[in-house]
């Protein structure tokens, strides 16, 4: 699924994220971490720059960056960056955002995201897990925890997501959300897969089901 930008776009990208000291602590010494979103077994909370560590591990996890279709957090800039924009997207945007994310013994999962796409209004819904989340259901468990969220509480008329056409693991993620396939594109100048999700279509988790194309384990 998609994740926020950490690289210039290109055309029809969400544009490069711009600051200024209004969007640094107020303190100037560090974001609060205020819980956002919980689910059965996760804990969602606001980024901060105590996160950037957490960050880079994700960021420099080859089995998690391969498949992405911008490019990963890879430096400490990078890291403080990202938090920044999360911080800025809470203030103008409530309810959206991209969080730090821990299981119930507060161990660093990865990140979940709903997040401003392009320039049509439309907003997209993102995970990336550390490899030792793969497999225990928390990419399904968060993406319904989101969704919920997106259409109950926040009332957004739809959600998309996008993927590399090689990843096997998430479109079958994505269709037991309800999300249907609406063609190809492109995102930071790679091939995309694209999905979206109505409102009206969203009725919880729906049973498991695999197409030949989408045959790869799933990493949730």
């Amino acid at each position: 699924m998609q994740t926020p930008p950490s690289t210039p776009a290109g055309a029809g990208d969400p544009a490069p994220p711009s600051f200024s000291r209004d969007d640094l602590p107020e303190d100037g010494r560090d974001y609060p971490t205020e819980a956002q979103l919980r689910s059965r077994r996760l804990r969602l909370h606001g980024f901060a720059f105590r996160h950037v560590i957490d960050l880079l591990q994700l960021g420099r996890e080859e089995r998690v960056t391969r498949l992405l279709l911008d490019d990963p957090i890879a430096t400490l800039d990078d890291a403080m960056g990202l938090v920044v924009w999360a911080n800025k997207l809470y203030r103008e945007r409530p309810g959206l955002g991209l969080w730090h994310t821990r299981d119930r013994a507060g161990r660093f999962i990865g990140l979940f995201s709903l997040t401003p796409s392009g320039d049509a209004g439309d907003v997209a819904i993102g995970v990336r897990l550390l490899p030792s989340a793969w497999g225990r259901g928390y990419a399904i468990e968060g993406g319904a925890a989101l969704c919920a969220h997106a259409f109950e509480t926040l009332q957004l008329p739809a959600l998309i997501a996008q993927c590399a056409p090689d990843n096997r693991s998430v479109p079958p993620l994505l269709r037991r959300l309800g999300f249907e396939e609406t063609g190809a594109g492109t995102q930071f100048g790679n091939p995309a897969r694209r999905f979206r999700l109505a409102r009206d279509d969203w009725h919880g988790l729906r049973p498991r089901r695999t197409s030949a194309r989408d045959a790869g384990p799933a990493r949730g």
